[in-house]
């Protein structure tokens, strides 16, 4: 890869600190690093790390199996991670939560099980896979203004930033496929 990477972005980057939330996927973490330093927040942010990134911070996906109330797999990763949120904000003033999801995480179908194998290359499954990653990084998103009220000079939650890396670095902001 070369040292030059495509950001599909069109938002202000923030001016404060910030809470990363990324994958622990080995191939991308220069990857982060670039993206991180591009939005000028070079040493300005607390990265907290998942596999699965929300789907890890969330602590999984409920097991439908249990008939009673469904639980989650890795629920005390989700504890793990409210707590840290609440430590970012208390220690560094943490001012937005960036939530990086990328393509190709072997997370959702060897750790979590949402799908029964690795998305594959058409754009039918590309839009799946989006889709997929898109649905829990809202729900984290809405956990998160849940965990964070009033925060902000405005009284309003952290303002959460969602994107999507692919392998090779580039990054644009995620949303619904449709």
């Amino acid at each position: 890869m070369t040292s030059e990477s495509v950001y599909d972005i069109a938002y202000p980057p923030p001016r404060g600190n910030v809470l990363l939330l990324s994958c622990m996927d080995l191939r991308l973490l220069d990857d982060i690093v670039r993206f991180m330093n591009h939005d000028n927040l070079c040493n300005r942010y607390d990265q907290v790390v998942f596999a699965g990134a929300a789907l890890g911070a969330l602590g999984g996906p409920r097991d439908k199996k249990s008939s009673d109330s469904p639980t989650r797999p890795f629920k005390h990763w989700r504890r793990a991670f409210k707590d840290h949120v609440k430590a970012a904000i208390e220690l560094h003033n943490v001012q937005d939560i960036y939530i990086l999801e990328h393509r190709n995480c072997g997370a959702y179908s060897k750790v979590f099980g949402v799908t029964e194998e690795e998305y594959g290359e058409s754009l039918e499954e590309q839009d799946r896979e989006n889709d997929d990653h898109f649905y829990y990084a809202s729900k984290l998103e809405r956990l998160l203004q849940r965990w964070t009220p009033k925060v902000t000079k405005n009284g309003k939650p952290l303002p959460v930033h969602k994107f999507l890396m692919d392998l090779r670095g580039g990054v644009a902001p995620l949303k619904p496929s449709k």
